[in-house]
């Protein structure tokens, strides 16, 4: 077993600053609120950025940006790439925010010694009640990255529609605009938020059964 993995954000922490927040820990007093700090507060030993083949789009409501938070689609979709910051990272780091990201104590990421590329494997959360929790409840395995595992967490379901905060936009784009790539920010998240409403309003008109992402197979 590899002690590091890629975890491949596209949300909030494409900002550095936000995402260390989930290793060093951080008070309320941090502009990214309280964090516990990891097992090891150790920096990725690389990061990089990269286009994924998972569409973007915002949905539901987060306490902490009081909006739609960000989630990527589960099925592979290559006319929808979404920008990635990938950081490798310790796999004990990992579980640690996977845990953060769903609001409780501890989540089993065993699958990641598992899946395939393309597959993704709903994560065991106990929500507790409380629909806060569980919102990042799919792990999906994404494309190696320099021969090693890579992967995201995502909702294993489309939630109900929203908008996105206007802080939370500015995070995700402060985020952005240190991307090493060829991109128009405001274009790319201006579309992001025009495909939210065509997916959580296409969801909506399903039945809760339909609504469920299911595992793929499908690989690049």
């Amino acid at each position: 077993m590899t002690d590091r993995l890629w975890y491949v954000s596209y949300g909030s922490n494409l900002l550095r600053e936000r995402f260390h927040t989930y290793l060093t820990g951080s008070d309320e007093r941090s502009e990214f609120g309280a964090h516990p700090p990891a097992p090891t507060a150790s920096p990725p030993a690389e990061e990089r950025w990269l286009w994924i083949d998972h569409a973007l789009y915002f949905a539901g409501v987060s306490r902490r940006w009081t909006g739609a938070s960000a989630f990527v689609s589960t099925t592979v979709d290559p006319a929808n790439r979404s920008v990635g910051r990938g950081y490798l990272i310790e796999r004990a780091q990992f579980a640690h925010l996977a845990a953060v990201e769903n609001v409780v104590a501890a989540v089993d990421i065993g699958a990641t010694e598992t899946l395939a590329i393309g597959q993704w494997s709903q994560l065991t959360v106990d929500r507790e009640g409380e629909s806060f929790r569980g919102k990042y409840d799919a792990l999906l395995r994404l494309p190696d990255i320099d021969r090693r595992s890579a992967f995201t967490l995502t909702s294993s379901t489309v939630r109900e529609p929203g908008e996105p905060s206007s802080r939370y936009l500015s995070t995700i784009r402060r985020g952005l605009l240190g991307a090493e790539l060829d991109l128009d920010v405001d274009a790319y998240l201006e579309a992001a938020i025009r495909r939210s409403a065509e997916i959580t309003s296409a969801r909506r008109g399903s039945s809760s059964t339909a609504a469920r992402c299911s595992p793929t197979t499908e690989k690049r």
